[in-house]
């Protein structure tokens, strides 16, 4: 019977996939991302924390003594890149472990090109110091090439995403690995095929973009980037429900809004504690972890995704609109304050990050 289930909710999910396009925030495409090929393939790089290997985040390193972190180092420059990356620099080199990596989730099943800047250098060894030993690799899951240069050089491998739905991307080392030295940069991962009948009832959704999905309901696999805080109340709202095992997997504290009252210009939270989280419904919340991450939740029920943002919840002299779009609001927003309590009216136009809540006065 539960496998009847499923196969109807592979039905609704290829009957309500639709385009939308979206001025505010780039759109994730199931439409391109599920018709990719080798010809036509669709960019998901955007899943990724710092993929260019610019920025201070994302990326794990084997030893948490090595080295600096995202540098640029003139000793790497070459004719195919000359800026900065994720390095890892440690006083010996680090054998049969991944060296860099990140774990990218909510990948729909298929097969991933993955290409990337990479570099691999002696450093500590007197006599071979700045040449690229022997050992080193970049790699996508369980496929992998050689790094070959002292210098930046491109370096493309493709792999399979099954039904986990996540693909590790960096730099390992065998055995014989020389490099103690090793950096990544400028990743682009793309789909070139997907596998149509192992996962369509999964749903990738992200706050800082837009979901192609105007119009799905039914039961499905969410998956949910967003970043949270571990010591500050956010808001949360969102198209799907949560058990209490998933509350209790992500989140420290969830405080269901159940009403407001009025204080000069502003408006005052009331609230209480909830183990579960309801689709369409405003909470205050607290993550267990800091930071952006994959909230993963199987066989929930998705309320529809409409252009037309929510009203759900009205209270006096307030409505609260779910954000399931990243995209800016008016002057007339009121949004959370610091103090995780009151709303207070924005200043200006005001760009709301997805899944979460803010208030019009009525």
């Amino acid at each position: 019977m539960k496998n009847i289930f499923k196969v109807k909710r592979l039905l609704i999910l290829l009957s309500v996939f639709v385009v939308s396009f979206s001025l505010n925030a780039q759109t994730i495409n199931y439409d391109a991302w599920r018709n990719a090929s080798e010809s036509s393939p669709y960019n998901v790089s955007f899943l990724m924390v710092n993929p260019t290997g610019t920025e201070n985040t994302g990326w794990s390193r084997n030893s948490k003594d090595a080295a600096g972190y995202n540098k640029h180092n003139t000793e790497f420059a070459s004719s195919v890149y000359d800026n900065t990356g994720i390095e890892s620099w440690y006083w010996s080199p680090v054998q049969s472990a991944d060296l860099i990596w990140q774990d990218v989730k909510g990948l729909l099943p298929g097969t991933y090109r993955v290409k990337a800047y990479a570099v691999g250098q002696i450093y500590n060894n007197t006599s071979r110091k700045g040449q690229c030993g022997k050992g080193s690799y970049f790699f996508a899951g369980d496929q992998k090439v050689a790094i070959t240069s002292n210098k930046w050089q491109e370096l493309s491998v493709t792999a399979t995403v099954d039904e986990s739905q996540t693909l590790r991307i960096g730099i390992s080392g065998d055995a014989t690995n020389e490099n103690d030295w090793v950096s990544i940069a400028q990743v682009r991962l793309e789909c070139v095929g997907f596998d149509g009948f192992s996962y369509l009832n999964t749903i990738v959704l992200d706050e800082r973009y837009d979901v192609s999905v105007a119009r799905v309901s039914g039961f499905f696999n969410v998956v949910l980037h967003k970043t949270l805080s571990s010591d500050r109340y956010e808001t949360f709202c969102v198209p799907f429900s949560m058990t209490s095992d998933d509350v209790n997997k992500y989140f420290s504290e969830v405080l269901l809004v159940n009403g407001v009252s009025k204080n000069g210009d502003a408006f005052t939270l009331k609230t209480k504690k909830s183990d579960v989280i309801e689709a369409g419904t405003p909470y205050l919340v607290k993550a267990k972890l800091s930071g952006r991450q994959a909230i993963e939740v199987n066989e929930t029920a998705i309320t529809p995704l409409n252009e037309v943002q929510p009203v759900v919840k009205s209270y006096t002299g307030l409505n609260f609109i779910a954000s399931y779009r990243c995209h800016e609001v008016v002057q007339d927003a009121y949004l959370l304050s610091d103090d995780g309590k009151t709303m207070l009216k924005s200043d200006g136009v005001s760009k709301v990050k997805g899944y979460g809540f803010y208030g019009i006065k009525r």
